[in-house]
């Protein structure tokens, strides 16, 4: 799996032979210059509802697999999308979609604000049959990721947000990267906005059991 990080949250996938994009975010994103059409999308996850998660995803001619209440927005503006759930898998371009738990808030985009409800926060497990990425969205620290998401779903690799504020901070995120058991880690989610200026080379520093990637914005990493 070929893995490019375009700041925040926003991870491109070239999984098997399909291009997976999720969260992904352009307008406002200082990570990144790309724009919609540099990107040939076979499918687009979307873990929640906020605009620096979910407000780009219409831009992508591509299906978009997210949670069914924001599945609802996204079908009223003419976008083909597949609402799930958590615990249930999809496959689509040839790629599995595993939904799991997130703790955070979510509310569909709206001229850039959150003006209704967009279902549950939510992470996903990608596998392509080599290789099992887990984003995990907006999110605490949570048992889960060392009994449920390590145990059962068995994830290789790892972006976890180091940010704090919104989400865990890079402690937290320290101790994820252990439950989780991966080979591979990410750090995401931090330097977008002030709240969440993190130093992503400390939090590298601290992690033992697993490489961790710090990659530039826009910079592939090959897993």
């Amino acid at each position: 799996m070929r893995v490019t990080w375009h700041g925040h949250s926003f991870f491109e996938l070239e999984a098997g032979g399909a291009t997976v994009l999720v969260d992904p975010f352009l307008e406002g994103n200082p990570g990144t210059d790309a724009e919609p059409g540099d990107f040939d999308a076979d499918v687009v996850a979307v873990t929640h509802g906020h605009h620096d998660h979910a407000g780009d995803a219409p831009l992508f001619d591509a299906p978009v697999v997210c949670q069914p209440e924001l599945a609802e927005c996204y079908g009223e503006r003419g976008v083909d999308a597949t609402g799930m759930n958590i615990g249930g898998t999809y496959e689509e371009a040839g790629v599995g979609f595993t939904m799991t738990k997130a703790f955070h808030s979510s509310g569909a985009p709206d001229d850039g604000g959150f003006d209704r409800y967009a279902g549950t926060p939510a992470g996903f497990v990608v596998d392509d049959g080599e290789t099992r990425f887990y984003h995990a969205g907006d999110t605490s620290l949570f048992g889960d990721m060392k009994t449920v998401i390590r145990d059962v779903y068995a994830p290789d690799a790892a972006a976890v947000p180091i940010g704090d504020h919104f989400t865990m901070d890079p402690g937290d995120a320290v101790k994820a990267v252990g439950w989780l058991g991966v080979d591979d880690a990410f750090p995401m989610h931090y330097d977008t906005f002030p709240p969440i200026e993190q130093d992503p080379d400390g939090f590298a520093r601290r992690v033992d059991d697993a490489t961790v990637h710090v990659p530039e914005p826009d910079e592939t990493v090959v897993l």
